[in-house]
């Protein structure tokens, strides 16, 4: 793989972290027994995140050193090179503690999922975005908007 085959938020984590990032996604959307359904951990989750929240990153990188330190703390190895049992006792213990990151990140994770083509594919759907091919929206009736404009100004002006 040459540098230019490296997605560009590959590089946003160091190869534990990346390991690790893949089997937490693979732990939230697995991918299905007959091959049908990717799993998450197939897909550029970190991209989204970077795209639509920078700032979660970071947040991103010390969670996933704080789950490494504590999987090599009990079992010896990094989170992503632990088995399956210890990689959901040691997960269950850190969501109980502290679900808001775990949490953020399976909504971030399902959100971009199902956005992915192969999975619109896969549950019968068509994959394109729902415009222009389609899906009417009905214009709206902007002259209800006049009793409000004529109102006119009901706030007062911020002074600098």
């Amino acid at each position: 793989m040459s540098s230019n085959d490296i997605i560009g938020s590959d590089a946003a984590l160091d190869s534990d972290q990346q390991r690790t990032f893949a089997a937490i996604l693979d732990m939230i959307i697995p991918a299905s027994a007959d091959g049908h359904f990717p799993s998450a951990a197939e897909m550029d989750v970190l991209g989204y995140v970077a795209k639509t929240d920078p700032k979660l990153l970071e947040t991103v990188r010390l969670e996933l050193d704080r789950l490494n330190n504590a999987s090599e703390d009990l079992h010896g190895v990094i989170f992503g090179d632990a088995d399956e049992t210890a990689r959901q006792e040691l997960l269950d213990e850190i969501r109980g503690k502290d679900p808001q990151f775990f949490r953020g990140l399976a909504i971030q994770t399902a959100t971009f999922y199902y956005q992915d083509d192969r999975v619109m594919e896969a549950i019968g759907m068509e994959a394109r975005p729902p415009f222009p091919k389609g899906y009417e929206v009905p214009t709206g009736d902007l002259s209800l908007l006049e009793p409000v404009r004529a109102r006119g100004q009901i706030y007062r002006d911020v002074e600098a």
